[in-house]
């Protein structure tokens, strides 16, 4: 059946919000695929003629021409058992046509038993709502404190600063903030309901008010502006998406106008999202555009610490750090890591001491350690510290020099297979005692948890490591 190819290529809720209104039927010599507005018409166009292709292909055995068209006024119309082809190969009698290359001709369709349910029906069957993190438990640290301000500022004094935008690498707390300044406003008495929409709810919203009635590209914007907040998560998915971006920028001058706070995440800078309109980047130019960085060493204990608290997980403070600096670049491989210290505390395992913590999580290391190269390791580290390559395999002593080059060595033994001597000699033919000796102060700074000059800098230099490829 059609319908069912579309679902298998394109996935259940793409199929739903974008073809639950749409009709497939026959006229003249080409087939049709009937849309309610000009907007659905464009969209589909561009992001699904190929799958659309390819299913008529799969049903028929051929290249089968069809164009899309707009329905003038479907609500009046009443749906025909040509419909939506919703039809297995044996529903439909073809004969051959006249040529050389014997193209099929669509003769008529045969009813369906199984006809498809109706937009609203399968949308009331989804699961209803979604869990809104607590602005209290957004961890405030360097990294993130300056959103942590301006979310402060829309919560007390919403329409001040608008728009806001967030942004930030995946797994920094984007959306812990905005879920957070969500649930505060929720909680302020004579405030209107706040409104909370992902990049995708958001145009799909945009293109049912097409399909309702004439004039429903406002209704969405009409509806977001009867309330004090609304949140956009990741607009970055409005990329070729050009007709949901200038509904953004008017939606942006209408909230602004009446004083509705409106704040979006991102997960990088203006400057990178080259393909925004110009009137939507100069919109967000003149509102205010702040990062979150990826959180320092200190924040991600504090993080550790609240998660092991909320599932009364007693971790030793040793063990906690041990944790942070071993199995964490952000904070869902610290809930990946916690998840395992709780398995093993519910089937009876030990996590009251440094030695058993460290045990629990090796099964960890292997998902972990990433093909790199000496010259990628070397690379990322030079480039955190502020030195060059030449820097880390000459001869200097001074602890500008002396501290990354250890470090070096260490994640070259962590992430790569090569033997000491080789590290030695890539970083300026050192001896392989000298590399062991690098190593083992390292963990001896780790293990203790000791703070000193570049322990954030391990971190950073980590996350550049886990980033390549992305």
């Amino acid at each position: 059946m059609l319908r069912e190819q579309l679902v298998r290529q394109i996935g259940q809720m793409k199929f739903d919000r974008w073809f639950a209104d749409v009709t497939f039927s026959r006229r003249g010599e080409e087939f049709v695929v009937e849309v309610s507005s000009p907007f659905q018409k464009e969209w589909l166009q561009k992001n699904y003629r190929h799958e659309i292709s390819r299913c008529f292909r799969e049903l028929f055995g051929k290249e089968v021409a069809f164009q899309f068209l707009v329905d003038s006024a479907p609500a009046r119309r009443a749906p025909s058992e040509a419909d939506d082809l919703t039809l297995r190969p044996d529903a439909i009698e073809f004969k051959k046509g006249t040529g050389s290359d014997e193209l099929l001709s669509f003769v008529r369709v045969r009813g369906t038993d199984h006809p498809s349910k109706p937009a609203a029906r399968r949308r009331a069957e989804r699961p209803a709502g979604r869990t809104f993190a607590s602005y209290e438990t957004f961890v405030t640290g360097i990294s993130n404190s300056a959103a942590k301000g301006i979310a402060d500022i829309a919560i007390s004094r919403p329409g001040l600063l608008n728009p806001i935008l967030i942004y930030g690498p995946t797994s920094v707390g984007k959306t812990h903030l905005l879920e957070g300044v969500y649930s505060e406003f929720r909680k302020i008495p004579g405030r209107k309901s706040p409104k909370y929409l992902t990049s995708d709810e958001f145009t799909g919203q945009f293109v049912r008010g097409f399909q309702e009635k004439p004039g429903g590209d406002r209704t969405l914007r009409n509806r977001l502006a009867d309330s004090n907040l609304v949140v956009i998560e990741d607009i970055q998915n409005f990329e070729k998406r050009d007709a949901t971006q200038r509904e953004l920028s008017s939606l942006v001058d209408l909230l602004r106008a009446k004083g509705v706070q409106i704040i979006m995440s991102a997960d990088r800078p203006l400057a990178e999202m080259t393909f925004l309109k110009p009137e939507l980047r100069t919109r967000l130019e003149s509102g205010v555009v702040c990062a979150i960085e990826p959180p320092d060493r200190e924040t991600l204990l504090r993080v550790f610490r609240q998660m092991a608290e909320k599932r009364n997980l007693n971790i030793p403070d040793e063990a906690a750090r041990f944790v942070v600096s071993r199995f964490a670049t952000h904070a869902r491989q610290l809930s990946g890591a916690l998840n395992l210290l709780h398995a093993a505390f519910l089937t009876g395992g030990d996590i009251s001491t440094l030695e058993s913590v460290s045990a629990i999580l090796g099964a960890m290391a292997p998902c972990r350690q990433m093909p790199v190269t000496l010259e990628e390791i070397e690379n990322a580290v030079a480039s955190v510290f502020g030195i060059t390559a030449k820097d880390l395999q000459g001869r200097s002593r001074s602890r500008q020099c002396s501290y990354p080059r250890m470090l070096a060595m260490w994640l070259a033994r962590r992430y790569t297979h090569s033997a000491l001597s080789e590290i030695g000699r890539h970083f300026g033919g050192r001896s392989h005692s000298t590399v062991a000796a690098a190593q083992k102060k390292i963990d001896l700074w780790l293990e203790k948890g000791e703070k000193n000059d570049f322990s954030d800098a391990l971190l950073r230099v980590e996350q550049i490591l886990s980033s390549r490829g992305r």
